[in-house]
């Protein structure tokens, strides 16, 4: 009889746990919050100034979300509290990510401006003149579009473009100052002395 009791009792532990697992509820209100504040941060643009909060946020929510699919409750929570707290901090983080690019961006801008024109006035030989317009004619239409980034907030953008524009010059310049090579001398002709006997 002892042994009946004990698989009745089994039995009945066994039933209990199912019953109590199927009775879970979904974390709706976590799952809710964890929504709100990964969108507060997406429209702060933290996915664009603070990736590295943003991301472990939308993935901890996404994974929440098949976690409520695949009724692991309990799980579920502990992933969209998770996903929340980073979200908070990213929205955060955003504005003063974004302010500090927007900063650098002005910078690398007129960092680019001024090399622009200092690479100008460069005195150059007729032909160097010619190669340096392709250049100049380049790096202010160049110059220009990372304008309009800065204007429009595209600040990485704008920040790249400068850069280029900084980068081009900057290979000018070293190309314009480089002596121009020897004429070369071709084999069996002798070379004419310039000294004064």
């Amino acid at each position: 009889m002892s042994k009946y009791r004990f698989f009745g009792m089994s039995l009945l532990l066994i039933l209990g746990i199912i019953l109590l697992s199927s009775c879970a509820k979904p974390p709706d209100k976590e799952m809710q919050a964890a929504r709100d504040a990964v969108s507060a941060a997406m429209n702060a643009e933290a996915n664009m100034y603070v990736p590295d909060l943003f991301t472990p946020a939308q993935d901890s929510l996404n994974q929440a979300e098949t976690f409520v699919t695949t009724k692991k409750y309990g799980d579920a929570k502990r992933l969209a509290l998770f996903a929340k707290s980073w979200a908070d901090s990213a929205a955060a983080m955003a504005g003063t990510k974004k302010e500090e690019m927007k900063a650098a961006a002005q910078s690398a801008v007129s960092d680019a401006a001024a090399k622009l024109e200092a690479f100008k006035k460069m005195k150059l030989t007729a032909k160097m003149k010619k190669e340096m317009d392709k250049t100049v004619k380049t790096c202010e239409a160049s110059l220009a579009d990372a304008k309009k980034a800065l204007e429009a907030g595209n600040y990485k953008q704008a920040s790249d473009m400068a850069a280029q524009v900084s980068t081009t010059v900057a290979k000018a310049e070293e190309g314009m100052k480089k002596p121009a090579p020897a004429p070369k001398v071709e084999k069996g002709t002798k070379k004419v002395s310039t000294k004064k006997k």
